[in-house]
């Protein structure tokens, strides 16, 4: 990790105050399910502890990995991704069959040889379990997703089975030093600090997939047109 916050940390250190604060953006760091809209999900699903889809796993994966946060803290318990073998080969994958053959050795990805052997798997409900998988390879056999409306990745899931623990990655943290419209830096009174000037746009919700760069073109040029009146 190379962005530690050390303009935060500089800001605050001349007083300034902060906003927003208390949240991060995170995405499945193994398969960075979702991250880019262009690139499908490869068929897959995920399940909660009660062995029960709960998610469209082809949304971005802010909206994704909050869904997977939700479940997680709800239950106490860890959320799944299912696969089998015909996703290998899929677009969107995430393995090759070598990089699955590693994983399954280190224990990072495991199979199971029936539905049965899953739910002991993730330690959830076998008849939840069954009732999800017959769901999704009906609607799938109809040729779309009813429940979530998923677009990418439709196609029928079958034992042999794989399972991966979600894992959540930080992108990034929510929040930042507080500043006005003009780019000035606030301190913990809402006063300009004098010569302090910031760009950007994460504030108390992550706009998503990349809009925050806008907001940093558009802040920057704010400040870099306040530092001429003031100093021209």
């Amino acid at each position: 990790m190379t962005d530690t916050g050390d303009g935060i940390f500089l800001g605050m250190a001349a007083g300034a105050g902060i906003n927003g604060m208390g949240g991060t953006i995170d995405l499945d760091g193994k398969t960075g399910n979702a991250t880019n809209d262009q690139v499908p999900s490869m068929p897959m699903i995920y399940v909660n502890a009660k062995g029960k889809r709960f998610v469209c796993e082809d949304a971005t994966y802010a909206f994704t990995m909050r869904a997977v946060f939700q479940q997680e803290k709800q239950l106490g318990k860890p959320t799944y991704m299912i696969f089998d073998d015909n996703s290998i080969t899929a677009e969107g994958s995430a393995w090759t069959a070598e990089s699955l053959a590693k994983d399954l050795a280190s224990g990072e990805v495991k199979k199971a040889d029936s539905i049965a052997d899953l739910a002991k798997l993730i330690h959830a409900p076998e008849t939840n379990l069954y009732a999800t998988l017959k769901e999704w390879n009906a609607n799938v056999a109809n040729g779309g997703d009813p429940v979530y409306d998923r677009q990418t990745g439709i196609a029928p899931l079958d034992a042999p089975f794989y399972v991966h623990q979600t894992k959540a990655m930080n992108l990034g943290a929510i929040g930042g030093l507080t500043i006005n419209v003009e780019g000035q830096v606030l301190d913990v009174l809402d006063a300009p600090i004098k010569g302090l000037y910031a760009a950007g746009w994460l504030g108390p919700y992550y706009p998503g997939s990349g809009t925050a760069i806008a907001g940093i073109v558009h802040q920057g040029r704010k400040a870099a047109q306040t530092l001429i009146k003031k100093h021209v």
